[in-house]
């Protein structure tokens, strides 16, 4: 080994030399300055002994003073106490080594002292506070009133005689102390003084060997980096090579910086380049795969398919400090060359291509969503369509008002947000009993971000920009429909009036079969199976107020039923019930001219423990209080905002709003809910609207 050396022998050694000394000179500074450390804190508390001396003196005092058993007297007491502990326990430090309190407070090791000087202060400063310490300790545990003035006033004598003397003995202490740290830091400074100016001779040997070799290399390396330099000046890829520290080589294309808006990319570790421009699970898996590079068991033409960096998107900074996306493609290839390990790394940016594949993939989702459009329309009664539409771009125009509203605090807000979740909960709603998916998809993930906005501890103006903005692509989306729809409905005219062959009509079920066919979606997503029956919807001619108000009630307890009550089949044959859940809507004109809705389903009913244990897990309400509870004060909570019953989010349940939206409407019109519960039977709803919920609702 050293004969491989050759003419970098002298070069070495001196190197060798230059760490040496560098290592020893650096090993007696740590010393010394921990040897300095220690005797700064000697100094520290023994000045802390004279204050302590002074401050045992004056308790003392104050004791005498101070009526016997009075607040002061206590107090005086008590300092006595700490000052005589703390002085005590610090003089037996500096005499035997030990432990005692710093001035942070904290515990400190202190070494006995060993200089002549301060062994002779420490042993005449026992000499002195020994009948002094116990006059003290005779004052801290003296029993009764006449034993305590006694030893006080012995306390006080002894203080008069050996005070003074006690704080010159402490400042003898710390003058030597200060001396044996003043004697360290010289020597410190004479070895630091050697080591450098030894460390400076060998370095200028060092530099005078590197130099004389420099030049002599220089000449050569000139002259293959220009030819190196004529190549990577002209490839219209990145090039570099990266060594087995991931590191980027000194040289590299032309192209490449401003592949990733950088000047300087030499000595850059490949990771730590793209650490910031990728997302963190491609980072992990780069990093893994690089790794699998440099490895000799592994064959680089069996892991090219592994490469994740084969097509990748970037954010990279622009001049203008922002930053633009790009999509840069990266091939590995080994190099070996005398036993080192590298490999070339070939960059190309296909931003052009991929774009222009983004785009036909766009493409494609319109036309998919127009397809999705085109056939929820097909399937759609036109007056229910036009009617949906009409009353969504009305719930919109109520958003946007709401969405207007000048709210400062965060009560305002928060109320703004309820009005809002109401009015998109009532679209859902409509959108799902039309069997219209994309607009229940719309409408859940607009829930989605309410409910987001609800969670967060405070809330402000701007935190409303997205609602706006989501809404405003529902509006779109809507108004996309229709303007199909009135093509459709131009054409079906224009069929027509052609002749008397007119085009096929699309078979109507009835203006409220849309019920049974949100029945039928919602037991689909539930695994439930459920028959409607549907009484006296279609008997009774009322307003389109009345319409809308039992519309959405329906909706929304049939909804209800299906999700928490109508069991499904296993559960439902285990009771002995019919494989398919009934749910009886029915409407009925009393003698009183007033209308009855009532919803009535024979699955388990409403869960009362369910409902208790929900309950108890919010913080709302106190876990004792809601134990107590009885069926009917556990039954308003399924009204209160914000709480359900259900184990997870979905379309059809999850987000509590539901039934407070229910109840809030049938209060508006003036009516009456009435629930009748049977645990495992069924449950009834029962809604009674006066004959003025016409005019209410029109108002």
């Amino acid at each position: 080994m050293w004969a491989a050396l050759g003419k970098y022998k002298s070069i070495v050694v001196s190197i060798a030399l230059f760490l040496l000394l560098d290592a020893s000179v650096l090993a007696l500074n740590f010393y010394i300055s921990f040897k300095i450390a220690d005797d700064a804190v000697g100094v520290n508390l023994a000045g802390r002994q004279r204050m302590l001396s002074q401050r045992t003196v004056k308790s003392l005092y104050e004791l005498d003073s101070a009526p016997v058993g009075s607040e002061a007297y206590q107090r005086a007491l008590q300092e006595l106490t700490l000052s005589y502990t703390l002085f005590d326990r610090t003089l037996t430090a500096f005499d035997r080594g030990g432990l005692t309190r710093g001035a942070d407070g904290n515990e400190v090791l202190l070494k006995l002292v060993e200089s002549a000087d301060g062994r002779q202060a420490i042993t005449d400063a026992k000499q002195l506070w020994a009948p002094y310490s116990a006059a003290i300790r005779a004052v801290i545990n003296s029993a009764d009133l006449g034993a305590a003035q006694t030893n006080l006033a012995q306390a006080i004598s002894l203080a008069q005689a050996n005070n003074v003397p006690l704080l010159g003995l402490m400042n003898q202490l710390t003058v030597d102390l200060e001396h044996v740290a003043t004697s360290k830091a010289t020597t410190l400074r004479y070895i630091q003084t050697a080591g450098i100016s030894l460390a400076i001779i060998n370095f200028l040997i060092i530099i005078f060997h590197f130099l004389s070799e420099l030049r002599h290399n220089d000449r050569q390396l000139e002259a293959a980096r220009q030819e190196t330099e004529e190549i990577l000046d002209t490839v219209s890829e990145g090039l570099f090579l990266m060594d087995d520290q991931h590191k980027i080589a000194g040289q590299h294309s032309a192209s490449l910086p401003g592949m990733f808006g950088r000047e300087s990319l030499s000595g850059t570790v490949f990771t730590e380049l793209i650490k910031d421009l990728v997302k963190p699970k491609d980072l992990q898996t780069a990093e893994r795969f690089i790794a699998l590079l440099f490895r000799p068991d592994v064959k680089s033409n069996l892991i090219q398919d592994l490469n994740p960096l084969n097509e990748i998107e970037l954010q990279i900074p622009d001049q203008n400090g922002g930053h633009r996306r790009c999509y840069l493609s990266f091939d590995f290839k080994r190099v070996l060359s005398d036993n080192e390990k590298n490999v070339l790394v070939t960059v190309k940016d296909i931003t052009q291509s991929m774009l222009l594949a983004a785009e036909l993939e766009q493409e494609k989702q319109r036309n998919e969503q127009q397809m999705e459009m085109l056939t929820g329309i097909l399937h759609t009664n036109p007056e229910d369509l036009a009617g949906f539409i009409a009353k969504s771009f009305a719930g919109f125009e109520r958003i946007n008002k709401i969405l207007k509203d000048q709210s400062k605090t965060q009560g305002s807000l928060g109320r703004k947000l309820e009005k809002i979740f109401i009015e998109v909960h009532s679209f859902k709603g409509d959108a799902s009993a039309l069997g219209l998916e994309s607009f229940a998809d719309y409408g859940h993930q607009f829930e989605k971000r309410i409910k987001e906005l609800q969670d967060m501890d405070t809330i402000s103006g701007n935190d409303f920009l997205g609602l706006a903005v989501h809404l405003e692509g529902l509006i779109k989306y809507t108004e996309d429909i229709k303007g199909i729809a009135d093509k459709l409905a131009q054409f079906a005219d224009v069929a027509s009036a052609g002749g008397d062959n007119k085009a096929p009509q699309p078979a109507s079920s009835g203006k409220w079969q849309k019920l049974k066919e949100l029945a039928e979606l919602v037991s689909q997503r539930e695994d439930k199976q459920v028959h409607v029956t549907l009484t006296g919807l279609s008997e009774h001619p009322f307003g389109q107020g009345v319409e809308a108000l039992v519309n959405d009630l329906c909706v929304q307890f049939i909804r209800n039923a299906v999700v928490h009550s109508i069991e499904a089949k296993p559960q439902r044959e285990e009771a002995r019930k019919p494989s398919y859940g009934r749910i009886d809507v029915q409407l009925v004109e009393l003698p009183s001219g007033e209308l009855e809705l009532s919803v009535t389903d024979d699955g388990q009913g409403i869960d009362y423990e369910k409902i208790r244990k929900r309950a108890e897990q919010n913080q709302a309400w106190s876990q004792a209080g809601v134990q107590q509870w009885n069926q009917k004060q556990l039954l308003k909570l399924i009204f209160e905002p914000g709480f359900s019953t259900a184990d997870s989010v979905t379309t059809d349940a999850g987000q509590g709003v539901g039934m407070n939206v229910i109840k809030q409407r049938i209060v508006d019109a003036g009516g009456k809910l009435k629930i009748h519960n049977r645990t495992g039977a069924g449950c009834k709803f029962v809604v009674t609207l006066p004959k003025a919920a016409e005019s209410e609702l029109a108002a």
